[in-house]
């Protein structure tokens, strides 16, 4: 016998705990998951059974218990290895994981709702995953499979739970698993590098490209065409992968070549205009320099994620004509609202040195703005609406300290801890830095 029942017990080899075998959660190509239980507390453990390739068991079994030996990255995301696991009646082996909380769904679930989540949610959960692949990457491992079918996310909290660590391994090592086919980096497809870091990098970007732009940046004109009849025979999903992914891969919006753009009424077309320029050039050189030079220096890194995602969440915007959600692009400040196509009155705007953060209801001022790295994430200000002041946005000071602040054309005024001001033109002096609020290029009512 060698698959697990309802009821086995398995051993955990360095822990020396028994684990009760409950139900059966999922399968893959690899392995079960089955539910499992331990003085009262509920894991997860996949098992393998036995194969016929003797080496590639032994090879996955090896890796895994240097994923244990290892740890797990600081990132909370990955459920993580915890311990190999036995069991003297049955043929295979496993190791066990935590449980993956209920409240995480599936990527696709979250593409394919009525409703997506709001723009400060998708940033959060893009920069959830840009760092915690960092972590991985950092301690010289690369994940090899980032696909939907091993990422998972609470759309409440954008955190982020990342599955099947077991395809984990040393950047650039031989491994079991080369990754799910739209996601694999071009050079993996033609089978010219095996999985790295860099080969991770693209396709943590096809990745982010589906959670902002909802499609494939690769599938357009050019292979929907492909779908059909050429000299006589249909060509097969095996040669269409590597045709269009992996020989003569070409950008949806490539600047310089336009033979396979989205079409006009797609999701990708629909999404693409609504982001700032500046985001859109990040996927421009992931798609077109990031398919022909397969470095850390033709992909981008975390890092230039993290800047461009940061960046984003402070162009959250809305519309005063229709109220949809909306970018401020300080590259094209009259860029015209998805939803009613006027151009609205530009924001006011909260600059410091090397940010400039749009007074829009949720938008806060950080330790990252002030380039406080012992609190990056602590929030100085946050944006604020009140029915009560129609049209208005408010300021809150969320420090210790009190604020001064000379607004223009008036005296200076103090606002202590906790207490908000009407955002417009003024000067503030908060935690030891100065900030200007001003109004935003653009124009003014147009239509």
């Amino acid at each position: 016998m060698t698959e697990l029942r309802t009821g086995d017990r398995v051993a955990m080899r360095s822990a020396g705990a028994t684990l009760l075998v409950g139900k059966r959660l999922a399968q893959g190509g690899q392995g079960v998951v089955y539910q499992a239980e331990a003085n009262g507390q509920l894991f997860a453990l996949k098992w393998y059974g036995p194969s016929k390739d003797r080496w590639l068991t032994d090879r996955i079994a090896a890796n895994l218990a240097k994923l244990v030996e290892r740890g797990k990255p600081e990132h909370s995301a990955f459920i993580w290895p915890i311990d190999m696991v036995g069991s003297p009646e049955r043929d295979g082996f496993g190791y066990v994981m935590p449980l993956m909380d209920t409240r995480f769904t599936s990527f696709v679930k979250i593409l394919k709702a009525p409703e997506p989540p709001g723009f400060r949610t998708l940033i959060s959960i893009g920069i959830n995953l840009v760092d915690a692949f960092a972590s991985l990457h950092t301690n010289g491992l690369c994940y090899r499979d980032i696909s939907f079918g091993n990422m998972y996310v609470d759309p409440g909290t954008a955190d982020i739970a990342i599955i099947d660590n077991d395809n984990v391994g040393p950047s650039g090592g031989e491994g079991v698993v080369r990754g799910t086919p739209q996601f694999m980096a071009p050079e993996v497809i033609r089978e010219e590098m095996l999985p790295s870091t860099e080969t991770d990098l693209y396709s943590l970007a096809v990745f982010l490209f589906y959670l902002f732009c909802f499609g494939h940046p690769l599938e357009g004109a050019a292979v929907e065409a492909s779908y059909s009849w050429e000299g006589g025979r249909r060509l097969s999903e095996q040669e269409l992968m590597v045709k269009h992914f992996g020989r003569e891969p070409v950008f949806v919006f490539d600047p310089e070549n336009d033979k396979n753009r989205p079409a006009p009424d797609s999701s990708v077309a629909n999404w693409w205009g609504i982001y700032p320029v500046f985001f859109r050039n990040l996927f421009t050189r992931s798609f077109t320099t990031g398919l022909t030079d397969p470095t850390l220096t033709g992909r981008l890194t975390e890092g230039v994620w993290r800047r461009g995602l940061y960046r984003l969440a402070d162009c959250v915007w809305q519309c005063d004509h229709c109220g949809a959600s909306v970018f401020f692009d300080p590259d094209d400040p009259e860029h015209r609202c998805w939803g009613c196509r006027t151009v609205p009155p530009p924001p006011l705007l909260l600059t410091v040195p090397g940010h400039a953060v749009v007074l829009a209801a949720g938008a806060v001022l950080t330790g990252r703005h002030l380039k406080q790295a012992s609190m990056p994430d602590q929030v100085l200000a946050a944006a604020e609406v009140d029915p009560r002041y129609p049209g208005a946005v408010l300021l809150r000071n969320l420090t210790d300290e009190v604020w001064t602040v000379e607004p223009a054309g008036e005296e200076a005024k103090q606002v202590r801890p906790r207490q908000r001001l009407l955002a417009r033109p003024m000067t503030i002096e908060l935690a030891g830095k100065r900030a200007v609020i001003r109004r935003g290029p653009g124009v003014r009512d147009a239509a």
